[in-house]
């Protein structure tokens, strides 16, 4: 019957998705006329999905399989999308059916897992989206082609992704386990002729699991923790403005610096910590660091560049969130990076880049100015250095992948972007 098949020249899909409520009518359908030679698989699922999928039989002339693809969702207003292609086999019509398929709106299905609830952790149960389960999809509309089969229902068939832990699953009685130790922690921080603790009634709210069961501290929360800290015990930037205005411009060994929290690795230090469930002491040191630009022209929240010292900078309040090495635009092939003072205009998650000769997925995206931006690079195992000068971007600034999350959460639109040399 497969062999019945293999002359195929001609696939017509046509899709109707019908995500209405109950009492709305339903728009009138286009209705392609389909010759008698033909097979046609009705598809049903959640949300009042609906697909037909038909297959007509060839005729002498084709020598490739032609593909129709209608889409319509019922909305406030009709709007058909057809898009036609040829293709030399069966499969690869199939696989772009099923890539429509995949792009229609759906619900994600979630895990079983505990949130916080002061004093205790309270289950949340697993949720079963509407993701459909593409790949096993597939088997099922081969076998029903071969067989000549005309429906399916997604949710008898049982062809939606579900989710990897329930609340009845081992591993999750595991985690709350490890969530509940977590809030035995007690940390005595010392830094400078200061002390603070940190214990459950500030970092409770902070724990959650993560997708594989294992505790997770929410990293925004302790650096905010952290920057309060820093704003308690470092010298005040306008101190140290006061300091190098004094300072003779002529003195060129003099070299910018003040002491602050080194943040993104305190950051780590106390995670580890929290996660031990122990009670600990730690001890913060200030270090010595470069004063960046912009906080000698008086901002306080900016993204800050540089492009021979290949390093970003992050401030927010006055305070060091994140510094970071980075690569910038290759100048032997006069990509640079352009200098300059920009804005972040907008961010967005999960992107496809594309140029001349490359297009690059990344999960950050913040651009500043044009095509430029600041991005994760998960291509790159170095950063810094002069990897810039011959191996160096398209222009914009690759981020290491650990840190490039900590950027998009802090980073709004209109926030400054300096680019210096």
């Amino acid at each position: 019957m497969f062999q019945f098949f293999k002359y195929l020249t001609v696939l017509s899909v046509t899709i109707l998705c019908l995500l209405s409520c109950e009492n709305q009518e339903k728009p009138d359908v286009k209705k392609k006329k389909l010759p008698s030679n033909s097979l046609t698989i009705q598809i049903s699922g959640s949300n009042q999905l609906e697909v037909a999928f038909s297959i007509v039989l060839p005729n002498k002339k084709a020598k490739n399989y032609a593909f129709l693809i209608e889409t319509n969702q019922v909305g406030d207003k009709k709007d058909w999308k057809d898009s036609t292609w040829e293709s030399g086999s069966l499969d690869s019509g199939l696989t772009h059916f099923l890539g429509v398929i995949h792009d229609l709106p759906f619900e994600a299905s979630r895990n079983a897992t505990y949130i916080y609830k002061d004093p205790n952790f309270s289950l949340e149960e697993e949720f079963q989206g509407t993701e459909i389960d593409t790949a096993m999809l597939r088997i099922r509309m081969m076998k029903l082609i071969q067989q000549k089969g005309t429906a399916i229902d997604l949710t008898k068939a049982d062809l939606y992704l579900k989710p990897k832990y329930t609340k009845d699953s081992e591993e999750l009685k595991t985690a709350k386990k490890a969530l509940v130790e977590s809030l035995n922690a007690v940390i005595k921080i010392n830094v400078e002729s200061k002390s603070f603790t940190l214990d459950k009634r500030t970092f409770g709210p902070w724990l959650s699991l993560n997708a594989e069961l294992k505790v997770k501290v929410d990293y925004i929360s302790i650096q905010t923790y952290l920057q309060k800290i820093a704003k308690e015990v470092e010298k005040p930037l306008g101190e140290v403005l006061e300091e190098l205005a004094k300072l003779d411009p002529a003195d060129t060994t003099y070299q910018e610096q003040f002491y602050r929290m080194n943040i993104p690795s305190e950051i780590d230090a106390l995670i580890k910590l929290i996660t031990t469930g122990k009670e600990s002491n730690k001890e913060i040191l200030l270090v010595q660091r470069g004063l960046p630009k912009g906080i000698k022209e008086g901002l306080t929240d900016f993204v800050e560049v540089s492009i021979t010292q290949q390093k970003l900078w992050l401030f927010k309040g006055g305070s060091l969130v994140l510094e970071t090495d980075v690569v910038t635009g290759n100048e032997k092939l006069d990509r640079n990076t352009p200098i300059g003072d920009y804005k972040i205009l907008f961010k967005v998650r999960d992107k496809v880049l594309k140029g001349p000769g490359y297009e690059s997925f990344v999960s950050y995206w913040m651009p500043f100015y044009k095509g430029y931006g600041l991005h994760d690079a998960t291509w790159r195992r170095r950063f810094g250095a002069s990897i810039y000068q011959n191996g160096g971007s398209h222009g914009c600034v690759n981020i290491p992948p650990k840190m490039a999350p900590i950027v998009y959460q802090n980073v709004v639109i209109g926030m400054p972007v300096l680019i210096r040399q």
